[in-house]
């Protein structure tokens, strides 16, 4: 009995034991456990802040970058915009150089030219030399502008101011219109003075767009206006007077003053009255009273019809070319003007080609330089020589007849032959 109750407390014991061994073990395994979580969570919120560190270094790594490549697109467009300074200050400079070296050598240019072209035109043609101790007492002005265009004479004060001026003979050479021709011949025989009555044809260089002044002599108008010339120049003529007219129109329409004096349709007509066509210059008039060397005279004009201006716009124009072929087709005889003025040189040899036979040497617009390459060119391509004022009156630059000219022995027998061929036109 006594054995039996010690067996039981025994087992008791070992059961009491074992729960607290397993009590034990289960602390253990807890605390084990816990242990494990808490280390995955250090190593886990560990493992977030390196990763947190790594994307902050690298979003620094990149706004770095950003600023490294932005840095550098700037510092490339300054040395792009440097670059592009330099090559236009270059490009300018050569420009300008270019510039001053044509004008330079546009003599020399010229001159190769016609010599090259000589050698297919026609025999060595001995021109006559510039006359020393030039006057124009006794000499001829073969360049001059009436009523019947732009300038602001009369046939008959155009003779008037000659003989006061000394000269022999002159010639009327009006503007792309050859209506005029028999009135300036009739009235020059009633008034017993020797001129030529021709045109002025305005005309182009297509190669340089350049005008191109070409004077036509020995030219009659025929009854239906079908010559060559005619047909060339009227639309010139149309044009022109349309143009003026417009602007005329938008210089009213601007309510433009002139010292309190504004513009009036019925004056700029009254002005124009005689001309074969309406030209800025009877707007001028009309509006100012001015010559055209008055300063304000000169202003308004710039303002007016030059630059930015409302009223600015030009006139087309046919080939030099065409200008000179019509007048030879015509019967004239074509002179190319003042090319000092139009820097027409490099076209002379065309224009011979085309039938040129003369050249304008002596003009204000030239010096001793344009006039000696006008003989030199006469000389090299069998040309004649002429030489006149370009005078227009009040509404010019040139002060009077007699400006320029040509002695006679300067002009020779071929601008002899003229006078004595106008004898026989109408």
């Amino acid at each position: 009995m006594a054995k039996t109750k010690g067996a039981k407390s025994a087992a008791k014991e070992a059961e009491k034991s074992a729960r607290k061994r397993a009590k034990a073990s289960r602390k253990m395994r807890e605390r084990a456990d816990a242990s494990l979580d808490t280390d995955a969570r250090v190593s886990e919120e560990a493992r977030r802040k390196a990763l947190k560190r790594e994307l902050k270094k690298h979003g620094k790594a990149k706004k770095d970058a950003r600023a490294i490549i932005r840095e550098e697109a700037r510092e490339h467009a300054e040395a792009s915009k440097a670059i592009r300074r330099e090559t236009d200050r270059a490009i300018k400079s050569i420009a300008a150089q270019a510039a001053v070296d044509a004008a330079n050598t546009a003599a020399q240019t010229a001159a190769r030219a016609a010599q090259e072209a000589a050698r297919h035109l026609s025999p060595r043609y001995s021109a006559p030399r510039p006359v020393a101790g030039r006057t124009a007492l006794g000499s001829w002005d073969l360049h001059n502008h009436s009523v019947f265009s732009d300038g602001s004479c009369t046939v008959d004060e155009l003779v008037a101011a000659a003989r006061a001026a000394g000269l022999t003979r002159i010639a009327i050479t009006d503007h792309d219109c050859l209506s005029q021709l028999s009135f300036i011949r009739a009235r020059s025989r009633e008034l017993s003075f020797p001129v030529l009555a021709g045109v002025e044809v305005s005309a182009h260089d297509p190669a340089t767009g350049r005008k191109v002044h070409v004077l036509g002599f020995g030219l009659e108008a025929t009854a239906d206006g079908s010559g060559p010339v005619e047909r060339l120049v009227a639309p010139t003529l149309f044009a022109r007077t349309a143009t003026s007219l417009w602007q005329a129109w938008v210089l009213k329409r601007e309510d433009v003053e002139f010292s309190g004096h504004r513009l009036s349709f019925d004056e700029v007509y009254d002005v124009a009255r005689a001309s074969t066509g309406i030209y800025k210059q009877h707007i001028m008039e009309a509006l100012t009273r001015r010559p055209h060397t008055d300063p304000d005279y000169q202003f308004c004009y710039q303002c007016w019809f030059k630059g930015d201006s409302p009223a600015n716009r030009t006139v087309e124009y046919p080939t030099a070319v065409e200008a000179v072929r019509a007048i030879r087709e015509q019967g004239g005889v074509p002179v190319l003007a003042h090319p000092g003025q139009t820097k027409s040189w490099a076209i002379v040899p065309e224009l011979v080609g085309a039938g040129l036979m003369g050249i304008e040497a002596f003009h204000p617009d030239h010096g001793p330089v344009e006039e000696g390459l006008a003989f030199e060119l006469a000389e090299r391509l069998g040309l004649f020589v002429t030489g006149g004022s370009d005078y227009h009156g009040k509404y010019g630059s040139s002060p009077a007849l007699g400006t320029s000219f040509v002695c006679p022995e300067e002009a020779g027998s071929k601008v002899e032959g003229l006078f004595a061929s106008e004898a026989a036109l109408s």
